[in-house]
C-alpha cells in the first residue's frame, strides 16, 4: 500500500512516496496488539491448518500455533485438524509377544493405542494449555474416499455388470447417486476368493511387523484348516506405495470385487490408512483391527468387522465363510460400501470441518468449539 504525505517546499506541495511496510513492520505493528484484540477483528474469518502425515509431526505445529500464528492472527480463529490424535500404538509389540509366548488368544487390548487428550494438554510455558492459547480447536482429520476408486468400479460394473449398472443409473440423480445405487448390486457380485490381504512382507518393511503377521496368519489359514476349502491370498495386486496412491490398476479393482472379506491391518505406530476406504468401496465384508478413533458411522458388526486377536480373527473368518451367513457377510459389506459412500466423500468432510457440523464431533478428548 502506498503512503501519501505531503509537505511544503518553496511554496508548492510535493507528494513523497513511501514503499510499503516490510514484514518485520508489519510483525511489529500487529504484535502491539492483545490476545483479545486480535480476538476481535472480524471474528468470523476463520484459518484451518489441515495436517494428513501419516506420523504426524510431532510438537512442530503446536509450537506454531502458540508461539507464531497466534501472536499475530489472534488464538480464536485457529483451527488445527490432524490425524495423529492417539498415542501409544505398538502393535509391533504385540507381534513380539506373541511369538515369544505362543498364546495365539493374546489381545490387542493395551497395543492400538490411547486419545490424546488436547483439552487438557499442557505444552512448554508450566500451566499454559495449548487450547485458547495457540488454538479455537484441534480436530479428528480422516482420510477420504477416492474418488478414481468410485470411478474405476462404476466403470468395472458398467463393463460387465451392464444390467445392474443401467438399473442403479436411471435414478435420474446423477453419477453420485449412481454409485451408491450400485451398492447392493457390488454387495452381491459372485466372488471366487475367499480372502485377501493385499499386501505382505515383501512390500511393506517400515513399521510393518504387525502388518506384515497378519498376512502370515491369513496365508496359513488353509493349512490349518484343510476341510474348510477356504482360499486364501495375500499377494500385491496391482501398483504400490506412492503410485499406487495416485493410480488405479484394474487388476486391483478386480481382487477386490472377486473377493469375499478382505483383512486390513494398520502400520505399528499409527492408525489410519487409505486401504480402508478403498477395501468399504469394494462391497466385500472388511476385517481391521482395532483403532482409537473410527470414521464417522463405521460400527463394528453394522458395517465393518474388528478382530482383536488373532484367534478372534480367524474365527470371525471361519464364521462369515459359513455359507449359512453369507446374507449376514454380504448386508454387511453392502452397509460398509454406503457408509463410505454417504459420509467420507472429500466435499462431505470439507462440509463437516467447516461448516462445524457439531452431529459429528468427537468425545474423545478432542476440543469441538462452535466458530
Amino acid at each position: 500500500m502506498w503512503l501519501r504525505l505531503q509537505r511544503r517546499h518553496k511554496g508548492k506541495v510535493k507528494r513523497q512516496k513511501r514503499e510499503p511496510p516490510n514484514e518485520e513492520q508489519m510483525k511489529a505493528a500487529i504484535l502491539n496488539h492483545t490476545q483479545e484484540e486480535l480476538n476481535e477483528i472480524d471474528p468470523g474469518w476463520q484459518i484451518f491448518i489441515l495436517e494428513g502425515s501419516d506420523g504426524g509431526m510431532g510438537v512442530w505445529p503446536y509450537w506454531y500455533m502458540q508461539h507464531e500464528l497466534a501472536p499475530l492472527l489472534g488464538w480464536n480463529r485457529i483451527n488445527y485438524a490432524t490425524r495423529s490424535t492417539q498415542n501409544d500404538r505398538y502393535t509391533d509389540f504385540w507381534v513380539g509377544k506373541m511369538r515369544e509366548d505362543m498364546v495365539p488368544s493374546l489381545t490387542l487390548d493395551g497395543f492400538t493405542g490411547a486419545p490424546i487428550n488436547f483439552t487438557t494438554m499442557i505444552y512448554v510455558e508450566g500451566n499454559r494449555t495449548l487450547l485458547e492459547k495457540g488454538c479455537r480447536s484441534i480436530q479428528r482429520l480422516f482420510l477420504s474416499v477416492r474418488e478414481d476408486i468410485v470411478e474405476a468400479i462404476d466403470e468395472y460394473m458398467k463393463e460387465n455388470h451392464p444390467t445392474s449398472y443401467e438399473g442403479a443409473s436411471n435414478n435420474g440423480l446423477g453419477m453420485e447417486d449412481t454409485s451408491f445405487h450400485l451398492s447392493s448390486a457390488v454387495a452381491q457380485l459372485s466372488r471366487t476368493m475367499d480372502v485377501r490381504t493385499f499386501w505382505n512382507a515383501s512390500v511393506c518393511n517400515i513399521h510393518c511387523a504387525f502388518r506384515n503377521h497378519i498376512a502370515e496368519l491369513v496365508d496359513s489359514i488353509p493349512q490349518r484348516h484343510p476341510h474348510a476349502g477356504i482360499q486364501t491370498n495375500t499377494e500385491v495386486v496391482g501398483y504400490i506405495h506412492s503410485h499406487g496412491r495416485n493410480n488405479v490398476h484394474p487388476d486391483f479393482i478386480r481382487g477386490m470385487l472377486t473377493t469375499k472379506i478382505i483383512v486390513l491391518a494398520q502400520r505399528d505406530r499409527w492408525e489410519g490408512h487409505s486401504r480402508l476406504f478403498e477395501a468399504l468401496l469394494s462391497g466385500a465384508l472388511i476385517m481391521s483391527d482395532p483403532q482409537v478413533y473410527w470414521p464417522h458411522g463405521t460400527i463394528d458388526g453394522e458395517n465393518i468387522v474388528v478382530y482383536n486377536s488373532w484367534v478372534d480373527l480367524e474365527l470371525k473368518i471361519l464364521y462369515y465363510l459359513d455359507p449359512k451367513n453369507d446374507e449376514e457377510r454380504m448386508r454387511i459389506g453392502q452397509r460398509g460400501r454406503e457408509v463410505a459412500l454417504t459420509h467420507h466423500r472429500p466435499w462431505q468432510q470439507a462440509e463437516r470441518l467447516f461448516l462445524n457440523d457439531m452431529t459429528y464431533k468427537n468425545d474423545c478428548g478432542l476440543a469441538n468449539k462452535p466458530w
